[in-house]
């Protein structure tokens, strides 16, 4: 029997799958985040070794009884990102059989079965990734909005902040978001959250750990009426969606019934409906019968399929089924 494991590093966390060829997962390891734009290559590193190594002892196995390991990381983006994760892995596991492919290949792979397909994703990040028929692939810049990408965590707050700001100096519409920034940011006045803001060069992220946990705020907002919270949402959507028309158009797929993979906890966790909604009508203004869809399985089971498929093995059908089903056994337990 021949083993194999797929590590899913994101800007969040890190997730080793490990199984064996027909698809069942015996274990998994979880770590810190190991994008290494963000974290650094040693703290990333770190992260996906201990990843590993948690899966191998949860499953009784050493590293050499595995036959491959497919890594599937955040911060992936340019050939000089592929060069040094590989470079650190290989530093790491110099016998090991591995490649390097971006985060959303795992992510598509999680919701779709057919070699074809598009998957966004919106979480921490964004980024997007696409393959036609033929295996044309093409993957979005994955750094930020100035590179041509919307949506994640950051976005979001970002029009919280320009919304709130504006609600509370009277230049804009009142919204739900002004007196509830301050209260999950834990700040009195607007004044000291534009100096903090400020002095974080914008990224408030970086001196006040909370900053994320305006996103679900948002959400909630939006699902119980606040109308500049349900604008924000609508207009974000629209625009993913309509990045992913557009690509699949140009791929050759808007006239088939592609699938499409919403991925990410600002897709799968947000309370109002509205982002999916909206990105759905403006992607099948392109792609009438492109099929939205969430992931089936974890991205970590989308990195472990893909290392099957790495070995000549095919994953659809009860492969795949197998995968699900025993992954989330796994996570339920």
């Amino acid at each position: 029997m021949r083993y194999f494991l797929g590590v899913d590093g994101g800007a969040t966390k890190t997730m080793t799958v490990l199984g064996d060829e027909d698809g069942r997962v015996l274990a998994t390891g979880i770590a810190g985040p190991s994008n290494y734009q963000v974290n650094g290559l040693k703290e990333a590193m770190s992260n996906v070794r201990k990843s590993v190594a948690t899966a191998l002892t949860n499953a009784s196995l050493t590293l050499d009884q595995v036959s491959f390991g497919l890594f599937a990381m955040a911060g992936a983006d340019y050939p000089v990102d592929y060069e040094t994760l590989r470079g650190g892995l290989r530093e790491m596991w110099p016998f090991l059989s591995l490649e390097v492919v971006n985060d959303t290949w795992a992510a598509l792979r999680s919701g779709a079965e057919e070699d074809y397909g598009l998957v966004f994703i919106s979480g921490t990040g964004a980024n997007f990734a696409a393959r036609d028929r033929q295996g044309r692939q093409v993957t979005g810049r994955g750094i930020g909005y100035e590179w041509g990408v919307e949506g994640g965590a950051a976005r979001f707050v970002t029009e919280i902040f320009h919304y709130a700001f504006r609600s509370h100096d009277n230049t804009g519409p009142k919204t739900a978001l002004e007196p509830v920034v301050l209260e999950i940011l834990g700040y009195k006045t607007y004044d000291e959250l534009a100096l903090d803001l400020y002095r974080a060069g914008g990224r408030l992220n970086k001196v006040n750990p909370r900053t994320y946990d305006l996103v679900p705020a948002l959400f909630d907002l939006a699902f119980r009426g606040d109308e500049v919270s349900q604008t924000i949402l609508v207009e974000m959507g629209s625009i993913m969606g309509e990045t992913s028309g557009r690509l699949l158009k140009s791929l050759g797929l808007s006239e088939l019934p592609v699938e499409v993979v919403l991925a990410g906890s600002t897709f799968t966790k947000g309370k109002s409906p509205l982002l999916v909604t909206s990105f759905a009508a403006a992607c099948q203004r392109y792609a009438p019968l492109a099929r939205i869809k969430f992931p089936d399985t974890e991205p970590g089971g989308g990195a472990f399929l893909l290392a099957l498929e790495a070995a000549g093995i095919s994953t659809k059908g009860e492969v795949r089924k197998r995968t699900i089903e025993t992954l989330g056994l796994l996570s339920r337990s």
